[in-house]
């Protein structure tokens, strides 16, 4: 590691004179010619004056390196990429006991101090140039851990991003008040016994848990759960989380279907001769599996072939696995116990254990760690969490605490207070002490999805983790994604889901407004926004409970367009686009927010202008939504949840509730029913995963609605000839989940590939393009023209170097607070956009090519900046 040679700083600016008296200027004969001086100028004259004498007479004593292990490296706070490397400091001897690996230091680097982390104390450095000393040691405590900051790395490797980028969002601020809090000793009573009832209704779950169990296993179970509608995941994940983190739990009884699964396979079992069961039991036949890809190691990629996963695991016939080795060990264990006896003995074990099964003093407790989307869905597991562990045992990580709370939370997981860490997507790099368990829910949400370079996603970070320290994961929702459908494929992880049965049972009944039925029965349904089965729907479930309504759209017309030629409006002044804020206001631009006053359509139609000057909806948000419905239901409360207004919880009581995909509040016992509506907005959506998200709002919404059996129903407004209906209706997440991953396998994108997005200036893209020292099989798609403004800030303060701004040497913004131009002042530039992809076992070579690429546009101080983004959520 080298540092880069640097002039004397004695008595540059930045350093902090010594203080001394203020001295009165030196009276003398002033020239009669000259005019006299303010008074402040002489007072500022005079100090500088003092200040420099100062440092003339008292020179600072130099610095002596430490004795033992003088060199430390050092992580700088640089997002340049070709400043993406530790650099040698010596450390001071006045230092030495302060400066250990993971503190937090500040050193002189181009002339400026800079933040950064100390990740190693050496004894010797390859650099033969004259070294810095640090400058100061901020704390001293110990904040990046060797296992946060080997998982940074990685992460910054999978994401083509820096190593400061992804610090920043693993290691929270500091804060000098929440350091000085004293560490609150838990007093840990007798371990609660925990109810796993939550996790018997699915295939394999009693194993799942049971394994958990087994924290010093040397691998432990990693699944795919499809969760039941009806149900409260909150419960389950808590149960899951406290199954790792402590000593006690209760396993439920086998379901009936699980019994007679196995007995079928102990059958199955009978029939089989030993030769086959070799056969079936060989690990190489398992490695010829063609459902197996062929795939090189890729340290960056958790979902690879396991080789040491057992073959034993396949326990019904939806071809679950099975984790309860115990059950073949004691079979074997047993004097003439065959396969015929290995059922019965698991039951009596079962039994046991559902009456009180604690697990022994000697294994020790393990960490867990569960993201989970919004603030709400925090609260619910919050709640959960305490009601079965006990308050005191977990805290909670978001950036809604306040950086005080949240720092301080930070803090009890870095010493090992608590086992257990919930949080939103800034707790994915929680510093969980002996990791046992990493969970997410919901993992198609967007809100995984960090927003901030590199953009990593919490799905992949947990998986990296859990990839690298063995611990068990557990990735949940009421649906299945492309990627936890791939997991399963590639045997990484295993299906956790239930029997067609139980998930009969729990779904409410879905019907959809086209139906052949309710065509004849209602011509106009097809086209209608509720039609006929809507109303009635709702009408009659009112008398029984609330009613949930989705609207895909906030406010109230969020698009507008001409009225004679049907052109989306657009805003004259910025070409922005035009919307409607309530039924009396006059429109306005999205962008600039300037009314639209004196409007007319610029339109050409037959070599003659349109002229229109009024405006039709064309699509409707959930203000005027919820408008249309009190008129229509006069006697019916309607309720609003979206966008600054979003509830929690509603009453049991009849009600109206208009809500936004995500914004949907939990009812009491459950809605009564739920309309699904403008179901084409969704999949209308120029996005590459617009079928997925389309199912997984609509199954997040009718989750909420009571069982069939108890009346609840769903009507939702699309085609039912779609997959993604058929899916909903059907409610088989794990079918459309599995057909996605094998269309996007033929179209080459992910999970199946890998896709690096280029977003930026069209000169930049066209340099970064060619300076890609891409694999033979990559494949690089446009660029084409975007119009999308950027999301990166750093690109904002690239831009402006050619302005004549005065920029930082460092590339971190304008060293001066400038007046900017209003947002609808600014230019709109063209944005081009080109996606480079390769098969996914050659993803690391693609994103060691485009960091790369990055080193070398930052080394020749290029003006733009292009955005990177590997695997981004929406490709569209």
């Amino acid at each position: 590691m080298e540092a880069l040679e640097q002039k004397n700083t004695e008595g540059r600016p930045d350093d902090k004179p010594t203080e001394v008296p203020l001295l009165d200027a030196p009276a003398g004969p002033q020239d009669d010619a000259a005019p006299a001086a303010p008074a402040d100028d002489s007072r500022q004259a005079a100090r500088r004056t003092a200040r420099q004498s100062a440092r003339q007479a008292k020179p600072k004593a130099p610095r002596e390196p430490a004795a033992e292990l003088p060199y430390a490296q050092v992580v700088l706070a640089l997002e340049l990429s070709h400043l993406d490397r530790a650099f040698d400091y010596l450390v001071p001897a006045d230092l030495d006991a302060e400066a250990q690996p993971g503190v937090r230091v500040r050193v002189r680097f181009a002339g400026q101090l800079v933040d950064g982390f100390v990740i190693a104390r050496v004894a010797e450095s390859d650099f033969a140039g004259r070294f810095e000393f640090l400058q100061k040691v901020v704390s001293p405590l110990p904040v990046l851990t060797p296992e946060i900051l080997e998982l940074a790395r990685t992460v910054a490797d999978r994401y083509a991003g820096t190593l400061a980028d992804v610090l920043r969002l693993a290691v929270p601020p500091r804060h000098a008040s929440a350091e000085k809090v004293p560490a609150k000793a838990t007093e840990r009573g007798p371990d609660k016994a925990v109810d796993g009832a939550p996790w018997g209704v699915y295939g394999g779950g009693r194993e799942f848990i049971k394994a958990l169990q087994h924290k010093t296993a040397p691998k432990l179970p990693r699944a795919v759960w499809t969760c039941l509608p009806a149900t409260d995941w909150a419960t389950a994940l808590a149960t899951a989380m406290h199954a790792v983190a402590t000593d006690a739990v209760v396993l439920p009884d086998p379901e009936p279907a699980q019994t007679q699964a196995a007995q079928a396979q102990v059958t199955q079992a009978q029939a089989t001769t030993p030769e086959e069961a070799e056969t079936t039991e060989d690990p190489e036949a398992i490695a010829d599996d063609p459902a197996t890809p062929d795939l090189e190691p890729d340290p960056t990629d958790p979902a690879l072939p396991d080789p040491d996963l057992p073959t034993d695991y396949d326990i019904d016939p939806e071809n679950l696995r099975d984790l309860d080795a115990d059950r073949y060990r004691d079979a074997e264990s047993e004097p003439g116990a065959g396969p015929a006896q290995a059922a019965p003995i698991a039951a009596v074990v079962a039994i046991a254990a559902a009456s009180s099964l604690h697990i022994p003093a000697r294994i020790p407790a393990r960490g867990a760690l569960a993201i989970v989307p919004d603030h709400r869905d925090l609260a619910r597991l919050d709640a959960a969490l305490t009601k079965i562990a006990g308050p005191g045992h977990h805290v909670v990580l978001s950036e809604e605490l306040g950086p005080a709370k949240r720092y301080q939370n930070w803090l009890a997981v870095l010493r090992g207070d608590v086992k257990m860490v919930i949080g939103t997507r800034s707790a994915m790099f929680a510093p969980v002490a002996d990791l046992g368990l990493v969970a997410i829910w919901d993992d198609g949400d967007d809100l995984h999805a960090e927003p901030r370079a590199p953009y990593p996603h919490v799905r992949e970070v947990l998986l990296l983790r859990a990839h690298t320290t063995g611990a068990a994961a557990l990735i949940g929702g009421y649906t299945c994604t492309a990627e936890g459908a791939q997991l399963v494929e590639s045997r990484w992880a295993y299906p956790l889901t239930a029997f067609r049965s139980t998930v009969r049972a729990k779904s409410p009944l879905i019907r959809t407004s086209g139906e052949e039925v309710e065509k004849e029965r209602d011509p106009a349904a097809a086209a209608a926004r509720l039609p006929n089965l809507a109303w009635r729907t709702a009408r009659a479930a009112l008398n029984d409970g609330p009613v949930l309504i989705q609207v895909p759209r906030g406010g109230y017309a969020p698009s507008l367009a001409c009225i004679r030629c049907r052109k989306h409006a657009r805003c004259i002044h910025c070409h922005g686009p035009l919307e409607l804020t309530s039924g009396h206001a006059m429109a306005s631009c999205l962008w600039c927010g300037r009314p639209a006053g004196g409007w007319h359509c610029d339109n050409v139609i037959n070599d003659r202008p349109c002229g229109g000057d009024r405006f039709r909806m064309l699509t409707i948000g959930v203000q005027r939504t919820a408008e249309e419905l009190g008129r229509a239901f006069a006697n019916a409360k309607v309720i609003s949840s979206a966008q600054d207004t979003v509830l929690s919880q509603v009453s049991d009581k009849p009600a109206l509730v208009v809500a936004t995909p995500g914004a949907e509040p939990v009812a009491d016992g459950g809605y009564a029913a739920a309309l699904l509506l403008d179901g084409w907005s969704l999949l209308a959506r120029r996005d590459l995963r617009s079928g997925e998200e389309a199912l997984r709002r609509w199954l997040n919404a009718a989750a909420l609605v009571r069982p069939g059996g108890e009346g609840g129903k769903v009507v939702i407004m699309a085609e039912p000839g779609l997959a993604p209906v058929q899916a909903l209706v059907r409610w088989d997440p794990v079918w459309h989940a599995r057909r996605e991953l094998a269309d996007r396998g033929e179209l080459h994108y992910p999970p199946l590939a890998r896709v690096a997005e280029l977003t930026g200036t069209p000169a930049a893209v066209a340099e970064e393009l060619s300076l890609l020292r891409l694999p033979e099989m990559a494949e690089v798609l446009g660029p084409v023209a975007v119009d999308a403004p950027r999301s990166d800030d750093r690109a904002s303060q690239k831009s402006d170097a050619r302005s004549g701004k005065k920029t930082d040497p460092l590339g971190r913004g304008e060293r001066a607070d400038t007046s900017k131009p209003p947002i609808e002042d600014r230019p709109r530039q063209q944005l081009h956009r080109a996606l480079v992809r390769v098969p996914r076992r050659l993803g690391g070579d693609l994103a060691a090519a485009v960091r790369e690429a990055q080193g070398v546009r930052s080394a020749r101080k290029s003006e733009d900046w292009v955005r990177v983004r590997i695997d981004p959520v929406q490709i569209g």
